[in-house]
C-alpha cells in the first residue's frame, strides 16, 4: 500500500492497484488461456494464481498441447503450484477438479477457476465462490483489457465448444456495456 495525505492533512492509507485475491485454477481455463494467447489476463485481473499438483501433471503431460507445455516449463512466477491435503474427500469427476476444490477449500480461496460442470457444482455445494474461462474473458472485457468480440470469434476458430446462448448473452451484455 502507500500511504496518502488528503487534504484535511491527515495521513490515510490506499490500497494500490494490487489485487489481493487467493484464487486457485482447474487445468482448463490455463490452457484455453495460454491457447488464446490470453493467459496473461489471469495475474492482470488476479494476482497470483494456485494450482495443485495434478492440475500442474495434467498440463504438462504428453497430451497436453506443446504451447501449454512450453509455457508451464518457463512457469511464471505469479503461478504457484501446491499439493492438496485431502482430495479423496471430493466428489467430482477428474483428479486436477478434485484437488482444485480441495485446495480452494484449504487455503480459504476467495475464488475457484473452473469450468467442468460437475467440478463447479461440487464446489457451490461447499460454497466456494467460482468462474470459469468465460467469467475470465468477461471480467477483462469490462475492464477494457480485451474486445470480446473479438476474442469470441478466436475461441469459435480455435474449435472451443460454448453454447450458443451463453455466448450471445455475453455479447449482449458487452454491447450494453459499450464494448466494441
Amino acid at each position: 500500500g502507500v500511504y496518502t495525505t488528503q487534504h484535511d492533512g491527515k495521513l490515510h492509507f490506499r490500497l494500490k492497484h494490487y489485487n489481493l485475491m487467493l484464487v486457485v485454477s482447474d487445468a482448463t481455463p490455463i490452457n484455453l488461456l495460454v491457447r488464446l494467447g490470453l493467459i496473461d489476463l489471469l495475474p492482470t485481473l488476479y494476482g497470483n494464481i494456485v494450482i495443485p499438483t495434478a492440475v500442474h501433471a495434467e498440463l504438462s503431460h504428453a497430451h497436453t498441447p506443446p504451447a501449454i507445455r512450453e509455457w508451464l516449463t518457463s512457469r511464471p512466477s505469479w503461478l504457484d503450484v501446491r499439493e492438496a491435503a485431502d482430495p479423496d474427500s471430493i466428489v467430482a469427476s477428474g483428479a486436477g477438479e478434485r484437488e482444485a476444490i480441495a485446495l480452494a477449500l484449504e487455503m480459504r480461496a476467495d475464488l475457484l477457476l473452473v469450468d467442468d460442470k460437475e467440478a463447479r457444482m461440487a464446489a457451490r455445494r461447499l460454497n466456494i465462490a467460482i468462474t470459469g474461462t468465460l467469467g475470465v474473458l468477461e471480467l477483462a472485457s469490462v475492464k477494457k483489457l480485451i474486445a470480446l468480440p473479438t476474442v469470441v470469434r478466436q475461441m469459435e476458430e480455435h474449435g472451443f465448444f460454448v453454447k450458443k446462448e451463453i455466448l450471445a448473452e455475453m455479447l449482449e451484455r458487452d454491447m450494453r456495456r459499450g464494448g466494441p
